[in-house]
């Protein structure tokens, strides 16, 4: 399918063609939408493409210089696990119904828990960051190495690399990706990638958005499709023929959104960057208790911005 852009050189109008095909689904059939960067307010507009087959959203045209897009400032960059913290996060793997009755442990070692993985298992976190779930893992005995290409200087620990998805090794137990698939191109090529890498029984646990309810009702604010970091945003049908196209087997998927799809979001409708140092004081308490409640209702809805998805290599053993 041929779309029309609009090019305003010279102070003339004109006309570009531009050839879109969903890298999903292969529907030719779309709606463009133009969305800014807000994270960081440069309020640059980066042209998107909304599958009508599937519904999947795809960035058109990656910047050259995306890497200048995850400064040392970039949110996952800044977030490490504290040695002290070590005691809380074993009891949460040993107790965690009871632990949850105190504080809510965060989505990503949720996730993680509910695979259950057995002690000294190999798990490699793709798209790391500053490797703060790494650390956690690691200090509750798992063999646990992260990987991120955007991660700045040399490894801070022997367990994190500056590297892609190809340079890993094979056997991992769990790989997973918390935040990261979709800041890829090529959903189905790394899926298939990923299931080459597991060990035999081995689980792939993505967590991603999902263009659910907070995409139909702020649109181009929404703040989970950040531009031009997100290349990708899936829906639920198309992450699942994602899946399925990799050989992977769809077991479970659980909702985990918060109240950060209203805050972001809104924030965004006013036209305020998300890290501007004042912005989250826009919002009473009991303006983020509603958004919880919201949240947690939107989770048992299925219709949460963001999910955690459960995958099994569909091969028969030995295949």
């Amino acid at each position: 399918m041929k779309l029309g852009h609009f090019d305003l050189r010279d102070g003339h109008l004109r006309r570009q063609e531009v050839c879109v095909k969903c890298e999903i689904c292969s529907s030719d059939s779309g709606i463009e939408h133009s969305i800014r960067e807000m994270m960081f307010g440069t309020r640059r507009e980066f042209p998107y493409w909304e599958c009508l087959g599937c519904g999947c959203l795809q960035i058109m045209t990656v910047p050259d210089n995306l890497r200048d897009y995850y400064s040392s400032e970039y949110y996952s960059f800044g977030v490490r696990a504290s040695n002290w913290k070590s005691l809380y996060y074993r009891a949460h793997f040993a107790i965690p119904h009871l632990m949850r009755l105190f504080r809510r442990c965060s989505e990503d070692l949720s996730s993680v828990i509910s695979v259950k993985p057995t002690f000294g298992a190999r798990i490699l976190d793709v798209g790391c960051g500053g490797g703060r779930l790494v650390s956690i893992l690691r200090s509750l005995g798992f063999d646990a190495y992260g990987i991120d290409p955007y991660m700045e200087g040399e490894s801070i620990s022997p367990y994190l690399r500056n590297s892609t998805l190809e340079e890993a090794g094979e056997g991992w137990n769990l790989i997973m990706l918390h935040h990261s698939l979709e800041h890829m191109r090529n959903n189905v090529e790394v899926l298939r990638c990923i299931r080459g890498k597991l060990a035999a029984g081995g689980v792939c646990l993505v967590r991603i958005p999902v263009a659910t309810w907070a995409w139909e009702h702020y649109g181009t604010d929404w703040v989970q499709l950040d531009a031009p970091r997100h290349l990708v945003i899936h829906t639920l049908k198309s992450f699942q023929l994602t899946a399925e196209l990799a050989g992977f087997e769809v077991q479970d998927i659980i909702y985990d959104s918060n109240e950060f799809q209203f805050i972001g979001s809104e924030l965004y409708r006013r036209d305020i960057p998300l890290n501007v140092y004042h912005a989250r004081e826009q919002f009473t308490r009991s303006d983020k208790r509603k958004f919880r409640a919201l949240a947690e209702k939107l989770n048992g809805e299925q219709r949460g911005d963001q999910a955690a998805f459960y995958l099994r290599d569909n091969r028969p053993y030995g295949m």
